[in-house]
C-alpha cells in the first residue's frame, strides 16, 4: 500500500470522490490490470458514480429538463493535422491544463489511449474536399488520472479560398443545472415568509403525479419496449394495462419519467441498438434494420443520420 503506484491510484480514487462531493458525476477512474483491494475500490467507485448520475436522470420526481440540462462545455479548434489553436476557458476546468499549454500541442494528448485509436480513423475519414461532420464519443485524461467520457461533434473545414484546413471539436455532457438549487432555495425562503404572514398564501398547484409504485409500473412497461424493439408498439391502452395503470395517467406519466413520449422512447431505444450492433458486428445494416424494428435500411439511415449526425455507412467505416 506504500508503493508510489498504490500512492498516485489513491490520489484518482479522492480525486473522484471530490467531483462526486460536488455533484459532477461526468468523471471515471482510469482502470488498471491489477487485482488487489484499490481496483476493487476503483470499481466501486466508478459504479457508484454511474448508479448516481443513472438516479438524478431516471428517478420519477426529478425532472431531467429542469435538474440536468445538456450543454457545450469544451470547444477545441484544430489545424488540419489536428493540433490545438484555440480552446475555450471551460477546458481550464475541466481537464485542468492552463490554456497556455494547450496550443500547438497535438489533440490526441489529451485522449486516452483507446479514444486515441478512434481519432486517429477520424482524422482519415476526414480528409475530403467539401465540409464533413460527426458526432462521436471520446474519453479525455485528465492529469489526475481520472477518465472524462464526453460526446464530440466534429466538423471538419476543408482548404478553400486561400484558409487552411480547420477542425472545429464541440464536447458535450449532462451537468447539473443550478438554477434548480436556486429555485428550491427560493421556495424554502417564500414558505418560510407565508408561514409568518409576510407573503400572501399562493394557490394550490397541480402535484407530480408519480409515485414509488407507479415509477415501478412503468418500468415494466420500459422493459417491455425492450424486449419487443423489432415489433411496432401495441396500443397505449395496452400498454397501460401492463403496467396496471389508465390511459391517461400512463401518458402523462410516463412523459414525467423518461421526459419523452413512449413513442420517442422506443425510437431512440432501437437507434441506441442499431448503433451498438453496426459498431460491434459483421451484420448487414439491413439486417440490422429489421432487428430493431425498421423495415428498410434506408429508413433506419435517415433516423440515423437525424440522431448521431452521420450515417450507419460511416460508423461502420470507422469501426473496421
Amino acid at each position: 500500500m506504500d508503493r508510489p503506484e498504490n500512492k498516485e491510484r489513491l490520489d484518482r480514487i479522492y480525486a473522484q470522490l471530490l467531483k462526486i462531493a460536488n455533484g459532477n458525476f461526468s468523471y471515471q477512474i482510469e482502470r488498471s490490470d491489477k487485482n488487489d483491494v484499490l481496483e476493487a475500490l476503483t470499481f466501486l467507485v466508478n459504479s457508484a458514480t454511474e448508479e448516481i448520475k443513472d438516479a438524478f436522470m431516471h428517478q420519477g420526481f426529478v425532472n431531467i429538463h429542469d435538474s440536468y440540462r445538456h450543454i457545450v462545455q469544451m470547444f477545441f479548434e484544430l489545424d488540419g493535422s489536428g493540433r490545438i489553436q484555440r480552446t475555450n476557458d471551460t477546458v481550464v476546468e475541466m481537464l485542468d491544463h492552463p490554456i497556455g499549454e494547450l496550443a500547438g500541442l497535438p489533440f490526441t494528448a489529451l485522449l486516452s489511449p483507446d479514444s486515441q485509436k478512434g481519432w486517429s480513423k477520424v482524422i482519415k475519414v476526414s480528409q475530403s474536399h467539401s465540409i464533413w461532420e460527426m458526432t462521436v464519443s471520446l474519453d479525455f485524461a485528465t492529469p489526475s488520472g481520472l477518465t472524462l467520457p464526453t460526446h464530440c461533434h466534429i466538423i471538419c473545414f476543408p482548404k478553400a479560398n486561400g484558409e487552411k484546413r480547420r477542425i472545429i471539436v464541440t464536447c458535450f455532457d449532462m451537468v447539473q443545472n443550478k438554477g434548480v438549487h436556486e429555485k428550491r432555495l427560493k421556495n424554502n425562503i417564500e414558505r418560510k415568509l407565508r408561514s409568518h404572514k409576510l407573503l400572501p398564501k399562493t394557490t394550490k398547484k397541480e402535484t407530480a403525479i408519480l409515485h414509488i409504485m407507479d415509477v415501478e409500473n412503468l418500468r415494466t412497461a420500459e422493459q417491455y419496449i425492450m424486449d419487443n424493439l423489432d415489433r411496432p408498439l401495441p396500443p397505449i391502452k395496452v400498454l397501460a394495462l401492463i403496467c396496471g395503470t389508465n390511459e391517461f395517467k400512463f401518458k402523462k406519466g410516463f412523459k414525467e419519467l423518461y421526459g419523452m413520449t413512449v413513442f420517442q422512447f422506443q425510437k431512440n431505444e432501437r437507434l441506441r441498438k442499431a448503433h451498438i450492433l453496426i459498431e460491434h458486428s459483421n451484420r448487414t445494416i439491413s439486417a440490422i434494420a429489421k432487428m430493431v424494428g425498421f423495415k428498410k435500411g434506408n429508413h433506419l439511415a435517415r433516423e440515423f443520420r437525424k440522431r448521431y449526425g452521420y450515417s450507419p455507412t460511416e460508423l461502420r467505416m470507422l469501426s473496421k
